[in-house]
């Protein structure tokens, strides 16, 4: 399992799948394979070393990388294993691989990230010398690296030759001004010379592009604090702690899950935390993760699919508890997440059969009669249908929404002495809540008008 203390000291994980798309671009091996969501190509060695990369399952990665070793050694299967034996933090074994890669003749791009990950064991290992020399051999290779400017930033400013520090972060923003580090390392220089100003604004930039890295709260309250700005040091250093403490209860996750591989409830639990801290893209990768290692763990859809109907992403969405549905047909909740998001997305036909698939699965769930109600008084063309329906949801759970649907089926059906007894009936229940008042309002009009309608007859 990777080591807390090495990410901190590498301060980044992004050169990874730069790199390994970089290798993959140029090493091949077997047959091209097709991925779809979960599946893996068995036959496919490589693919296989790759999702298990991605699933952070390393012994079952690097075994399926040593596969292809011992039948067909090369620069980049070594540059894999080395990247999972980095992962592991068995770093003395990364850097033998990474030099193995060294002996093979193959294109720049793997020779380079090589030369990138030996670069970045050597400065883990405090062996600044010879991780400065890898880094610039980068540089030789692939010019146009931001990683090994970042990298080789870090090296200077911990030799303490701030200029050259600074001109390698700058050279790293040049290349791509996304990466928090490079923010993060002007930051340092900056603080280093007492130029607190330019120190606080890096620190800041670093935030925006990584608000959940604790380490630029930090040291921003730091800076504050040399400028005398109290309150906002105060600020900054208490959501250092809100951070710290976020990232410490992710490696606690982390290394739980790495411990209890057979335990997916644990993605579910990491996933939720990141939730907590509307970190929303990691919890979206950990239920992929889980759903991919244990594809009939339910939770993991359900989660997953809650977290994109908040990202308003409701056609993946719908994927999701689709599939849920094909696990465990008779599961209601996913009919009625179904049902919400295919109204949400207009597609009403399809929004009652989901319903109607709910009312099957449980005819106790007064949520899918009161959905199926509404939707049927929306659209004005099963009214009747639509009050029965309320009725049964009321019966069943006689809470004010519901009360609220039955009022609608009502007003949709012209009844509205019976609608304005359901609307106040969810006014009694809750009070001054607005949509009642206003369908109290239309309905009391409806019946104003039909009274004058009478009069005039008479």
């Amino acid at each position: 399992m990777f080591s807390y203390t090495l990410l901190r000291v590498q301060r980044m994980l992004n050169y990874r799948l730069l790199m390994c798309f970089c290798l993959a671009l140029c090493f091949q091996w077997g047959t091209v394979s097709v991925w779809s969501d979960t599946d893996v190509v068995l036959n496919d060695p490589f693919a296989l070393g790759l999702h298990y990369m991605e699933m952070e399952q390393y012994e079952k990665a690097l075994a399926a990388f040593d596969t292809i070793r011992k039948q067909e050694p090369s620069s980049g299967i070594y540059c894999y294993i080395g990247m999972v034996l980095q992962e592991q933090n068995r770093l003395n074994e990364a850097l033998e691989a990474y030099q193995n890669a060294l002996t093979f003749q193959a294109p720049p791009p793997i020779h380079g990230s090589a030369h990138l990950h030996l670069g970045i064991v050597y400065k883990a290992q405090g062996k600044l010398h010879l991780s400065k020399t890898h880094l610039k051999e980068v540089l030789v290779l692939i010019p146009e690296t931001p990683e090994a400017y970042i990298h080789l930033g870090e090296v200077y400013l911990l030799q303490r030759q701030l200029d050259k520090a600074k001109h390698a972060y700058r050279q790293s923003i040049l290349l791509n001004p996304n990466f928090t580090e490079s923010y993060y390392g002007l930051g340092r220089v900056a603080e280093m010379q007492n130029d607190f100003i330019s120190a606080v604004n890096n620190y800041r930039r670093a935030i925006k592009q990584n608000l959940y890295d604790p380490q630029p709260h930090y040291r921003l309250a730091i800076a504050y604090r040399c400028l005398q700005n109290l309150e906002a040091a105060e600020k900054a250093m208490a959501q250092f702690k809100r951070m710290k403490s976020y990232s410490d209860n992710v490696h606690r996750f982390r290394e739980a899950i790495y411990k209890n591989p057979n335990t997916p409830i644990l993605y579910v639990k990491l996933g939720q935390l990141h939730e907590k801290f509307d970190n929303f893209a990691d919890a979206q990768r950990v239920y992929q993760t889980a759903m991919a290692l244990y594809p009939s763990f339910l939770p993991a859809y359900h989660s997953l699919g809650t977290v994109l109907i908040h990202q308003r992403a409701l056609e993946k969405a719908t994927k999701v508890y689709q599939k849920i549905t094909e696990i465990e047909p008779d599961n209601v909740q996913a009919w009625l997440k179904l049902g919400v998001i295919h109204i949400n997305r207009k597609q009403f036909e399809r929004a009652v059969e989901a319903f109607k698939q709910a009312i099957a699965a449980d005819n106790t769930s007064a949520e899918a009669y009161n959905n199926l109600a509404r939707v049927y008084a929306g659209l004005g063309t099963e009214t009747k249908q639509a009050i029965a329906l309320a009725e049964n949801a009321v019966a069943l759970s006689p809470i004010p929404k519901h009360y609220d649907t039955l009022a609608y089926a009502y007003y949709r059906n012209k009844q509205y002495s019976e609608a304005l007894v359901a609307i106040n009936r969810a006014l009694t229940l809750a009070p001054s809540v607005e949509a009642y008042e206003n369908l109290r309002a239309k309905t009391q009009e409806k019946l104003k008008e039909n009274k004058s309608e009478l009069q005039k007859k008479k």
